[in-house]
């Protein structure tokens, strides 16, 4: 065996034995993982580890366009997170779950940017040692392990609708985020990586506010801007290393995948409901014949005027205590403040809902709907999220 072999075999023992003494110290010893004292000792293996990597020869010591990366992965970070702040004028801010205090700033700059920039150090050096697709996928699969946070990890398999979410919010975020940074380890070495790396941590310690949006639409915008990184920073590759035609350059530029980007954002803003409508998958029968189990709607914003334009026979789609509902209004009154009630049945019901619809629960209007074509949403709601109501898609 060679020694660049035994290398890359200690390593995987090394960080496989810091993932098994995270996860131990998250269940059976301390409550939260990211305890001072947890912490601390974290750092401290990292540095170690770190000190072990600097005489880690890589397979070459030159990576082609490398200044012209650095240079298009940072302004892509700062558009990104320039459109991804004014965000919080639509949907509104909410604040940092970071300590705002200067020695709290500093120590989080410590434990937070300091940490990843030890751990993307080590990456570049342990994979570009040999520059084997399986050192890329083992090493990206451990650094996404060692960056989850085991605390919150655990706590998610009460219910299959809370796993679900914590695969798609955390876990693969994690994953395009570990994917990209190990192809910038690739292509341009540890300072490539840490343009995206180290701005985007330093944004999260630093920033005092976020905008307030949920956790599907976050993980969406995680996960795109992985994804523009790595196209940039390819075709930034490919025409430093390859000899291509005019033609065949404007054919891989990336420019050329905006419109299926901006499709993708529309469609996630339609899904979330940033848009004045939102479907809506039926997983009930209660509006039958009007519209059956499986069958989507689309729900119509709707403002304070819009509330007072309602009349009895129209489609409500509104929020109660068990979650959302969608029925047909049977009588309108007012309270003594002059607020409408809106009192509900389902077309396929005997009686009435029994409790009246407030003014503050109503979501929308429903406008038309398209049968059949929301049961792979029922379905996944019922057998996955184990839901028995109908769900926003």
């Amino acid at each position: 065996m060679n020694k660049e072999k035994r290398t890359i075999i200690l390593y995987v023992a090394i960080l496989c034995m810091i993932l098994i003494g995270c996860l131990t110290l998250t269940v059976f010893v301390v409550p939260s993982f990211f305890q001072e004292s947890t912490r601390i000792v974290t750092m401290i293996i990292w540095i170690a580890i770190t000190i072990i990597a600097i005489p880690i020869e890589n397979d070459h010591t030159r990576f082609k366009g490398k200044s012209e990366k650095i240079k298009t992965t940072l302004i892509i970070v700062t558009i990104y997170y320039i459109i991804y702040f004014l965000l919080g004028l639509i949907v509104g801010y909410k604040r940092s779950p970071y300590s705002r205090g200067f020695f709290m700033i500093i120590k989080n700059l410590f434990y937070v940017v300091g940490l990843i920039a030890i751990q993307d150090y080590v990456r570049s050096k342990v994979i570009n040692n040999q520059r084997k697709m399986i050192n890329y996928i083992l090493f990206t699969f451990i650094f996404v392990l060692l960056r989850l946070d085991y605390t919150e990890g655990f706590k998610v398999f009460s219910s299959g609708e809370k796993i679900f979410e914590y695969i798609a919010s955390v876990i693969i975020p994690e994953l395009a985020k570990g994917c990209v940074c190990s192809y910038l380890a690739i292509s341009g070495g540890t300072l490539l990586v840490y343009a995206y790396s180290i701005p985007v941590a330093i944004f999260q310690v630093l920033t005092p506010i976020f905008p307030d949006l949920d956790w599907f639409l976050t993980s969406i915008f995680d996960v795109l801007i992985s994804f523009i990184i790595f196209l940039y920073n390819n075709y930034e590759h490919t025409i430093k290393t390859t000899r291509l035609t005019r033609r065949e350059k404007k054919k891989i530029n990336p420019i050329r995948k905006i419109p299926a980007i901006m499709i993708l954002l529309i469609t996630a803003a339609f899904i979330a409901g940033f848009l004045p409508i939102k479907p809506v998958a039926i997983m009930s029968y209660s509006m039958v014949p009007t519209f059956s189990r499986g069958a989507i709607v689309i729900s119509v914003k709707m403002n304070e005027t819009d509330l007072h334009k309602l009349k009895v026979g129209d489609i409500l789609h509104y929020k109660a205590e068990n979650g959302e509902v969608i029925h047909r209004i049977i009588n309108i009154k007012q309270d003594k403040d002059g607020k409408l009630l809106f009192q509900t049945k389902g077309d396929n019901n005997n009686t009435a809902d029994s409790k009246l619809v407030e003014e503050e629960q109503i979501i929308g209007c429903i406008k038309m709907y398209i049968p059949y074509i929301g049961y792979p949403s029922v379905w996944f709601n019922e057998i996955i999220l184990q839901k028995k109501s109908f769900i926003t898609i």
